[in-house]
């Protein structure tokens, strides 16, 4: 595995030399205090954004009193330079876990066109984002990989966006449920370590914020961008997209709270696939003689051809939300969220290569394909200068998406009492209609029957369900605060796949007996958590969750499966010490992660690929553990985090390849453990300029400690039996950083530049797969991204804010199995009233 670039150490020290930034509050920064074992209390980040470290410390430990009525604290953020915009932040409830935070303004610095690009610059984070738009954004966390989707969690005002309905690729939070401009801010908490967030937590929470308004107001943005793409063969082009946003937000006699907001994305991917032979080439006579074919290796360093790619996708979606907000007091409000959202992606032009002597398409042919048969004997049906190859028809065919979803969620919060507070949502989420067709031949291959399948996902919906009550003085004795709750969860599936008669109509054939899935999982959880400060900066935090968990109605391929229950106790334990500027915690956290229903009842089955579900799947069982350093600065702070996380009977999903097929299957493994350390610096404002810097890293090495021998067949049919024991985990790299910088030239004009690293991983669960930069591959990567914003005040009010932006600015070419975008041009204009 590769080390650090010189390139990110020469930005570090550049940056560096002007100083860095920091806020207290911001990115990075844990709130501090006494009175963060609660939830509900409200924090003022005026001086959070101004102030130093340790005065804003010491003005939070005052006993831990609560504010009484009518002194609840207002955030102030800006979008403008000219404009206020003010949305409450609620305190952190969950202080026994590490924390970092991005604001409003740090978002507008940034290259984001869609919510999952506002976490990218958090440390110790990925996320797998295609193009702009990509449904699959996929989240990982620390020692959650961005496959175990299930270990990491997303919500938005406190309703669930992570998607639990699915797992792997398509198990992605739906992120595009909230607009990247309704964003306050996002705290990512990482690991297990407090008692009010499930095992699925092992990884870490995205808690998401969005504004609400204070008074009338009317904002729009519009941004295009375009990206030159090229990398094998006959996939060159120039790709384009662009967003248009729009939202009114109103407060009416004080009490009423109305916002309303409509985001539409339509975008165009440069491919994402590509078709490969690497099952075997052979230097025999026959086959159909083409041109057009590129000679590589595969990631395993097997000579192999590609013959095509599945082409550009383009997707659509279209966002319509309102919000509205009751003052029953002026410290407890409700709020009613509603989001439908309409998304489509058409993939319609996939891409051949391979010409005739007669300069027609060769399509294939009907000779068995070497991954259709036990042992690689068949020569191939096309020859590329003698060199014999298989070519799959089927991988040459259309495919498209429909997608409906709502999405709604009713949310009290605030003072019950002068001493208690209440947090509690109800959220509904349903996907009122989603299907996926594929065709088996391409629209223009003359053998074209118009076959193909669709999979209906006819019945997708969770229920949420969460109280929280807190004190910060329980029974009236300041040292002592307190929460506990309650959660329940339930998800359902019901899943047909169909063969098509007639792709182009999407006229329904057979029923796929073999592809009928259907199930539900539910839970019930109760917890406690309770903060003592039994001396002079010192404390100590103990909580425990209970959780009911059960899956029932079960039908995996066809075949009913018996219902299930398990029970789960997991134990929470912090210590904390913070003297002066310094702050020391040790977090400790037992976490127990259920299979989701994708896990245990999904199967599915495409020409180039194979889910296979597994009814019998264990909880994963894990054992964490934080240690935190951190020193305060004037404007910032440094801070060093180092974890262990060792997990028993872990899910994973275990993937072979063979050509253009890939069938994968999950099941547990004995047990992962993952050792880290991670260095945050943030600081503004350095020595008194208008720079400000943020620097983050982290180390990680993750390998399974006890795992099974797994029994495969090499693509060239060779069997490849292996242990899994000792084998470094797939698609997570020993190392990533982040740096941004950014210059204000006035109080108008920002420059930025930042740069992301992640060293390369593999994606071979054997671990045999060490060629880079080719498809297929886990790549490192270094991308750089620039920014600058210019805004202006009308005289009639009107305020504007024109950007200019260039991700990927040094054109790393890199993968993620499937290519990264290249350099990408980025022109926005918003405008508020």
């Amino acid at each position: 595995m590769k080390q650090f670039p010189l390139a990110l150490i020469g930005l570090l020290c550049a940056a560096s030399s002007y100083a860095a930034q920091g806020e207290d509050g911001s990115p990075g920064k844990q709130i501090p205090g006494e009175n963060r074992g609660y939830a509900g209390e409200q924090l003022t980040t005026q001086a959070a954004k101004s102030g130093n470290d340790a005065s804003a410390d010491n003005a939070d430990k005052e006993k831990g009193k609560k504010k009484k009525a009518g002194e609840t604290a207002v955030q102030t953020g800006t979008v403008f330079r000219e404009m206020v915009v003010t949305g409450e932040i609620e305190r952190d409830s969950h202080f026994t876990s590490p924390s970092t935070r991005v604001t409003r303004a740090q978002v507008e610095q940034q290259n984001a066109q869609t919510t999952e690009e506002v976490l990218k610059y958090m440390p110790s984070l990925q996320i797998r984002q295609r193009y702009v738009g990509d449904p699959n954004g996929m989240l990982g966390i620390r020692g959650a990989d961005m496959f175990s989707t299930a270990r990491s969690m997303v919500y938005a005002d406190g309703l669930p966006l992570h998607n639990f309905l699915q797992a792997s690729f398509n198990g992605a939070p739906r992120w595009s449920l909230v607009g990247p401009n309704e964003i306050d801010s996002v705290d990512v908490i990482y690991g297990p370590f407090s008692a009010e967030y499930s095992g699925n937590s092992m990884g870490g929470v995205a808690n998401i914020r969005t504004r609400m308004p204070h008074k009338q107001e009317f904002y729009f943005e519009g941004s295009v961008f375009i990206q030159p793409y090229e990398n094998y063969g006959e996939d060159k082009g120039t790709f384009i997209g662009d967003r248009q946003y729009f939202s009114y937000g109103n407060r009416i006699q004080d009490k009423f709270t109305v916002f309303l907001a409509y985001n539409r994305l339509e975008a165009q991917s440069h491919p994402q696939s590509y078709f490969i032979d690497n099952t075997g080439l052979f230097n025999v006579p026959g086959g159909t003689p083409v041109t057009g074919g590129i000679r590589t290796p595969d990631t395993r360093g097997t000579p192999s051809i590609i013959y095509g790619d599945t082409g550009p996708e383009k997707v659509n979606t279209h966002l319509f939300k309102g919000k509205f907000g009751y003052d029953i007091t002026p410290d407890l409000q409700a709020l009613f969220t509603v989001a439908y959202e309409e998304r489509t992606r058409n993939q319609n032009h996939p891409g051949n290569y391979l010409y005739t002597a007669s300069g027609d398409y060769f399509w294939g042919g009907n000779a068995p394909a070497c991954n259709s048969v036990a042992t690689c004997s068949t020569p191939g049906n096309a020859s590329l200068d003698g060199t014999r190859f298989d070519v799959v028809r089927s991988g040459f065919g259309d495919s498209r998406d429909k997608r409906e979803t709502l999405n709604l969620g009713l949310s009290l919060r605030g003072a019950l009492t002068p001493n208690w507070d209440v947090d509690t949502t109800f959220s509904y989420f349903d996907v009122l209609k989603d299907i996926r067709a594929t065709a088996f031949f391409n629209h223009a291959d003359p053998g074209n029957t118009g076959a193909g399948q669709l999979q209906d996902f006819r019945k997708f919906n969770w229920w949420n369900y969460d109280l929280k009550l807190s004190t910060p003085m329980l029974l009236g004795y300041d040292k002592l605060s307190f929460l506990a709750g309650y959660h329940f969860d339930q998800y359902n599936l019901s899943f047909r796949q169909y063969s098509l008669t007639d792709y182009d109509d999407l006229t329904r054939g057979a029923l796929q007996a073999n592809r009928n899935n259907d199930g539900r999982t539910s839970t019930h959880a109760i917890f406690a958590q309770s903060m003592f400060r039994f001396l002079p900066d010192w404390d100590i935090t103990a909580g425990v969750r209970q959780e009911w968990w059960e899956a029932s109605r079960g039908v995996a391929s066809n075949v009913a499966v018996p219902d299930r229950t398990e029970t789960a106790t997991s134990p929470k334990v912090s210590l904390g010490y913070e003297p002066g500027q310094w702050k020391f915690r040790y977090s400790f956290g037992r976490a127990h992660r259920f299979p989701v229903i994708a896990e245990l009842f999904q199967s599915l089955g495409t020409p180039t690929s194979i889910l296979v579900a597994n009814a019998m799947l264990k909880p994963e069982n894990g054992v964490h553990h934080n240690f935190m350093m951190e020193y305060g600065l004037p404007k910032g702070y440094v801070r060093v985090n180092v974890f262990r996380d060792d997990i028993k009977d872990a899910i994973r999903q275990i993937t072979s390849a063979s050509g253009v097929l890939t069938t994968s299957a999950f099941q547990n493994i004995g047990e992962v453990g993952t050792t880290g350390v991670e260095l945050i610096f943030e600081q503004r404002n350095i020595l008194g300029s208008r720079f400000d810097f943020m620097f983050n890293g982290t180390w990680m090495n993750s390998k399974v400690e006890d795992g099974p021998v797994v029994r495969v067949t090499e693509s060239t049919g060779v069997p490849a039996n292996y242990s899994l024991t000792g084998k470094q985990v797939i698609r997570l790299p020993h190392w990533r950083a982040n740096v941004f910088g950014t210059y204000h030239v006035t109080d108008a004009w920002d420059v930025s530049l930042s740069g992301r690293y992640t060293s390369d991983s593999y994606n071979d669960p054997d671990n045999r797969d060490y060629v880079n930069k080719v498809f297929g591959a886990q790549s490192d990567f270094f991308f750089m991204d620039f920014k600058t914003s210019y805004r202006y005040r009308f005289n009639n009010g009107l305020k504007s804010r024109f950007s200019f932006g260039i991700s990927n600015l040094n054109n790393n070419r890199a993968w993620v199995y499937h290519p990264y975008p290249q350099r990408t041009y980025l022109l926005e204009a918003a405008f508020s009233y």
